[in-house]
């Protein structure tokens, strides 16, 4: 299943390969993917610029073009904007004169002055100025005090030749300098990114990968210039398998994933036949994370929650959200759940269909001792989340390729002895779902990467409303382990876009990523 909700990255190599293969020189077909990605561009950004404000009454816009497609793609999404937003205006810096460029980017810039003329400005060619002073005097005279609501920049793509000199250098540098830009978004890869060592590049909150991945967006070390990033697919790889196999290289998660997830109930169900997911977590320091695991859960839609608390939680717990059941467990003196109720713990395994454990559960070896057994009487699929994740309770589990283990990077570190993740899942045969500011999850020598999200999910709380829907999923036994924490991992970020979109970055709880499960799942982006 996994393979139907992924495509593949791509090196910038491949991408060379595959769209000379794909197009074949025809301009018109080129055309056609070209409206495409440039209706799917400006879409994209009217949603991802509400992450920052509300968009105004009369919204200014900045398209920065070089020569080639990007530029074309960039203009195309311009286009799109102006049509969707009557009241918009837009100001277009080429790099180069626009005859020196591509036959469709001059056909793109055809068609957005005839829809567009009268509020679409340009600004003479970099190429044209010999300095930088030029190029600052020109860029004050037109940039306005207001500024812009938002820069598509479409300057060089894959092929572009790094790194970057004069006058492309400066005007990148000033451009990144500059804070009235709005919402700064890249067509495909930044200027300045490449396969090779990246230098100065054009700096962009977010980077549209326009029906292809390429690996250069991916590389840590390149996050500061790629921002964010969106994958918009155009359907590339839908009938393209005997040219890129799924078994090569890294995958990425196709926006429209969820829709595995989407479906109605059967009618002759009940709410053992939706899971049951039994959950270990909370102590007295750190009762919250088990409140927010539970919530999670019992959003993703699993027909039965068992709850594992400390005993001193269970009247205040039952209360806030009786859907649970809510299993008062003996605690330790600082307030953990007590090896002495492995006994209960044990009554309910034979009714489970998954196990989690972790958020808030402390680190007292006692309560790991808790979990070690419980997974030792069950053998069935776990998740291992947040205190769970402990090197000494990892290595005396047995059958780990059953477990599905969701560190971020600091917990990663303590418990990877140094192996890379890739080398670490496949000891171990688990699916590590590794969180960051895009989630990369490794499982059997392959490595998926999950886009999407918004940097809201920098806040506590949001990896346990994770860990919830994850169990949920892996509990409802729909799908193998893999899927699960691919579609689990894009339904969590989907949601905290919609939220984002919604109230902005700062001012939210984690807990009202909830809110937005619903939405997510039942419509399309």
């Amino acid at each position: 299943m996994n393979d139907s909700v992924c495509d593949p990255v791509l090196t910038c190599a491949d991408s060379f390969s595959f769209e000379d293969g794909f197009f074949a020189g025809n301009e018109e077909k080129e055309w056609k993917i070209m409206n495409q990605v440039g209706n799917a561009i400006g879409d994209a950004l009217l949603r991802d610029m509400r992450e920052l404000r509300s968009i105004p009454p009369r919204p200014r816009f900045l398209a920065l073009v070089g020569k080639g497609h990007n530029g074309g793609d960039a203009l195309l999404g311009l286009r799109r904007l102006l049509k969707t937003i009557p009241t918009a205006r837009a100001v277009v810096w080429p790099l180069r004169e626009w005859k020196s460029g591509r036959p469709n980017l001059i056909r793109a810039r055809a068609e957005l002055m005839e829809s567009a003329n009268q509020r679409v400005q340009e600004i003479s060619p970099i190429s044209e100025m010999n300095h930088s002073e030029n190029i600052r005097k020109v860029w004050e005279e037109r940039v306005g005090e207001g500024g812009f609501e938002a820069t598509l920049e479409g300057i060089l793509g894959m092929k572009g030749k790094l790194p970057l000199k004069s006058p492309l250098l400066e005007w990148i540098r000033m451009l990144n300098e500059d804070s009235r830009l709005g919402v700064r978004v890249s067509v495909d890869m930044p200027t300045g990114v490449g396969e090779d060592e990246t230098g100065d590049a054009f700096k962009a909150h977010f980077t549209y990968c326009t029906g292809i991945v390429k690996t250069p967006v991916l590389v840590p070390k390149n996050q500061n210039w790629v921002g964010r990033i969106r994958y918009l697919e155009v359907g590339f790889f839908n009938h393209s398998s005997n040219v890129f196999s799924p078994d090569r290289g890294e995958r990425v998660l196709k926006p429209n994933a969820l829709r595995t997830l989407r479906g109605l109930r059967p009618v002759p169900s009940d709410k053992r036949s939706n899971g049951h997911l039994l959950l270990l977590a909370g102590s007295r320091n750190f009762a919250g994370a088990a409140m927010m695991a539970a919530q999670g859960a019992l959003k993703a839609g699993v027909g039965l929650l068992s709850v594992c608390i400390p005993e001193s939680l269970h009247s205040s717990f039952s209360a806030q959200r009786p859907e649970a059941m809510w299993i008062p467990m003996p605690e330790t003196p600082e307030g953990g759940l007590a090896l002495e109720g492995l006994g209960k713990v044990r009554s309910l395994l034979g009714k489970v269909s998954a196990v989690a454990a972790g958020p808030g559960l402390g680190r007292e070896p006692e309560t790991l001792s808790l979990v070690r057994e419980t997974l030792s009487h069950f053998s069935g699929r776990a998740l291992l989340d947040a205190d769970a994740l402990q090197t000494e309770l990892l290595n005396k589990i047995a059958q780990t390729k059953r477990l599905v283990l969701t560190p971020h990077a600091g917990e990663y570190q303590r418990i990877s002895q140094g192996q890379s993740p890739l080398e670490y899942a496949e000891e171990k045969e688990c699916v590590l779902v590794l969180k960051g500011s895009h989630t990369r999850i490794f499982f059997s020598g392959r490595l998926h990467h999950c886009l999407g999200g918004s940097s809201l999910l920098a806040r506590g709380g949001s990896g346990d409303l994770l860990a919830g829907i994850l169990g949920a999923l892996l509990a409802k036994n729909q799908f193998d382990a893999l899927t699960c924490s691919l579609l689990g991992v894009q339904w969590h970020g989907r949601a905290a876009e919609i939220l984002a979109r919604q109230k902005g970055q700062e001012s939210v709880y984690a807990t009202e990523i909830l809110d937005y499960l619903s939405f997510a799942l039942r419509n399309d982006f």
